[in-house]
């Protein structure tokens, strides 16, 4: 635990902006051993993990200068309170000083203390622990990296959770702008709600520190543009390609997902096909497209490009989502992707 201490003080201060303000606490390895602390995590996936009233968990707020607090939910609302530093060096809230977060929090929910928040009286009654997705940095260790882009770099890595030891893809962003913040997390959000052989496994989020990491399944065949490249066209092959790649995406549009970036980079290749990234991704049966953001217009369906709107349809053998083309030679068998 003191070695995670000191990594994770080494990157509090390389990223430092303007925390300065000795009024906010440092995490320290206490706060990691508690099953409630949930470090850096976004209001929306606060919202999702609090369903009840009185559930609570602490984590730290993602906007600057980044405080400890503890979030509650009362009612269809989630309130922060942010908690202090006390020139005792404890810990303060709501007016009273607490030696640590652990008693802070053991003394509010035994004696059911009301705290004010903004303009209501809340109750911790039930806290919210850990989820399995949401990893500790210490468990995951980084080797070779595979490919970098805009957002950052993605590496090859390993996973140590339960007793295993995974061979692990680690997207890892270089800028933690909030804009690329949110999208990391967006797409992490909407990842862990896929399980499918022919979609890409998310194992969770490093979240205790910056930069965050987001944690995927290993395909180690490459993506099919490249497979296609040095492979060139084979009938039996890309039959199994587009039916392989069908069937994923017909899983994600079974759940009400839009992809919006199938195209053969995407695709990555293992002993099956597998759909990958979900930077795009838009939970709903129609999208209507917004030429001022990202889109890739080479792989839109034609009707895209008349309408400005992504939809899928029912083919009941497999669904389309954004365009795949194929041509027959007749006769011959070949295939075009």
């Amino acid at each position: 635990m003191g070695s995670l201490l000191r990594e994770v003080r080494r990157k509090a201060r390389k990223s430092k902006t303007h925390r300065d303000s000795d009024e906010i606490p440092e995490v320290n390895a206490e706060e990691y051993k508690l099953d409630y602390w949930h470090g850096f995590i976004p209001n929306e996936d606060t919202a999702l993990l609090l369903k009840r009233d009185g559930d609570f968990l602490v984590r730290s707020l993602m906007e600057e200068p980044k405080p400890i607090c503890v979030s509650v939910r009362e009612g269809a609302k989630v309130y922060n309170a942010v908690v202090q530093r006390t020139e005792g060096g404890g810990f303060e809230l709501a007016g009273v000083e607490y030696p640590s977060i652990k008693d802070m929090i053991d003394e509010l929910q035994v004696r059911k203390r009301p705290i004010q928040i903004e303009d209501a009286q809340v109750v911790l009654n039930c806290p919210v622990r850990r989820k399995q997705w949401e990893l500790r940095h210490c468990m995951i260790t980084l080797g070779k990296r595979l490919g970098k882009g805009s957002y950052g770099s993605v590496y090859r890595g390993v996973l140590r959770k339960d007793r295993q030891v995974i061979d692990v893809a680690v997207k890892v962003l270089s800028d933690m702008s909030p804009e690329n913040s949110h999208a990391l997390w967006k797409e992490a959000r909407v990842m862990q709600m896929y399980d499918h052989p022919h979609v890409v496994r998310m194992y969770g989020v490093a979240n205790d520190t910056e930069p965050y990491y987001l944690v995927m399944e290993l395909v180690t065949g490459g993506a099919l543009n490249d497979f296609l490249k040095k492979k060139g066209r084979y009938a039996k092959t890309a039959k199994r390609i587009l039916y392989e790649a069908s069937l994923g995406i017909e899983y994600l549009h079974s759940k009400g997902c839009i992809h919006r970036d199938i195209a053969a980079r995407n695709l990555l290749m293992d002993k099956v096909i597998k759909v990958a990234d979900f930077g795009l991704t838009r939970r709903s049966k129609s999208y209507i497209v917004n030429p001022d953001k990202p889109m890739n217009l080479r792989w839109l369906a034609p009707d895209v490009y008349h309408t400005g709107i992504v939809c899928y349809f029912d083919f009941s053998c497999f669904q389309l989502d954004n365009w795949i083309y194929v041509r027959s030679s007749k006769g011959r068998g070949t295939y075009t992707i």
